[in-house]
């Protein structure tokens, strides 16, 4: 657990932080450019020394301004990932996953299997100036694994990325987050990439925290709309893939109390994965529709409604053990009779649920 709590004061931009994170998973600190996520991590980190606080890891006190303790960076025991990669450009691929492991207590780190996790073989003899955007990005984050870090640090590690190298190191990411047992911090102001690799969720602006918690909690939360400008409900569940999937261009995905079909076949069987699931996606129905090309017709019950200023009402619905949330206009609510513990259909088609 990272226990923080402190003052930041440059130029005109104050920042005061009072926070715990969770050490395991990924957080996801997240808002506009300016609201001071990158200040926040290199306080963490050391590059930047606050004007008061108290910053612990676990019971590693790493800054305490009364007692003056300012733990040195290279002594934080924290890998960093910056936006530009900042490879050693003298040195090939291999020589900067080398410097990491230097770095590092363990001297018989991970490197195969970091190399493996990440598709670097191929590149182990190239110079960072012949590399791709996406690949020195790749070679970035293995330098910073392979020093052994308690914690990783990755300050939009994609910003600098065209779309295309986006999609490519994205699913890198996702996988080291998934084989790794490293906290990481990772900071963002893109949504692909909170909805992908966030556990736990951090909303900052203008140095302040709007709010925080585990992805679930906070995806649909009244700051995270403010912050996006957008008044869009969206679910998010864990689920596993079946054991015989893929026929018929699906694949079945399971979650406590039911299932989905999803149309991509290429997912690795009983692999877990999370599904994204736009509200305005999913429709309902008082009846289970006998002829429908629809895939996902589940059994439902009404836990809230939640009434717009607009024409539309969100519909939060029970499933098995999840939830789900249902947008539909309330002329539709209406006609349905729609109210607490109202038994539905929940109607959706199998190309609208998103699994990373």
């Amino acid at each position: 657990m990272i226990s923080a709590e402190f003052v930041v004061e440059r130029d005109d931009f104050l920042m005061d932080i009072k926070l715990e994170i969770p050490s395991t998973g990924a957080t996801v600190l997240f808002g506009p450019s300016g609201s001071g996520k990158t200040t926040f991590i290199n306080v963490l980190s050391g590059i930047i020394k606050p004007m008061s606080g108290l910053i612990k890891v676990g019971k590693a006190t790493f800054f305490d301004s009364e007692i003056k303790i300012n733990l040195p960076i290279e002594k934080r025991g924290i890998g960093y990932v910056f936006q530009d990669g900042r490879l050693f450009p003298h040195m090939s691929v291999e020589e900067n996953l080398d410097f990491g492991r230097k770095r590092s207590n363990d001297r018989t780190s991970r490197k195969k299997e970091i190399i493996e996790l990440l598709g670097l073989g191929q590149l182990l003899q190239r110079k960072p100036s012949t590399l791709s955007g996406g690949e020195r990005q790749r070679t970035a984050i293995g330098r910073a694994i392979l020093s052994g870090p308690s914690f990783l640090f990755m300050d939009e590690p994609l910003a600098a990325l065209d779309f295309a190298r986006k999609q490519e190191i994205l699913p890198y990411i996702a996988t080291l987050k998934k084989n790794l047992k490293i906290p990481i911090i990772y900071v963002s102001h893109q949504m692909e990439e909170v909805v992908r690799l966030a556990d736990h969720l951090v909303l900052l602006e203008n140095g302040k925290i709007l709010d925080h918690g585990q992805i679930f909690d906070i995806i649909n939360s009244p700051s995270l709309r403010i912050l996006l400008g957008k008044d869009d409900k969206t679910s998010l569940i864990n689920c596993h893939v079946d054991k015989q999937t893929g026929k018929d261009g699906l694949s079945k995905l399971i979650f406590p109390g039911g299932y989905f079909f999803v149309n991509q076949r290429n997912l690795v069987p009983l692999e877990n994965v999370r599904i994204e699931l736009k509200a305005q996606d999913v429709a309902l129905a008082l009846e289970k529709p006998i002829a429908t090309s629809i895939a996902n017709i589940l059994g439902a019950s009404v836990a809230k409604i939640e009434t717009s200023k607009d024409t539309h009402c969100d519909v939060l619905l029970s499933i098995g053990n999840i939830s789900i949330w249902a947008r539909i206009t309330q002329q539709s609510a209406s006609k349905l009779g729609l109210k607490i513990g109202s038994p539905v259909f929940a109607l959706i088609k199998s190309a609208a649920i998103r699994p990373f």
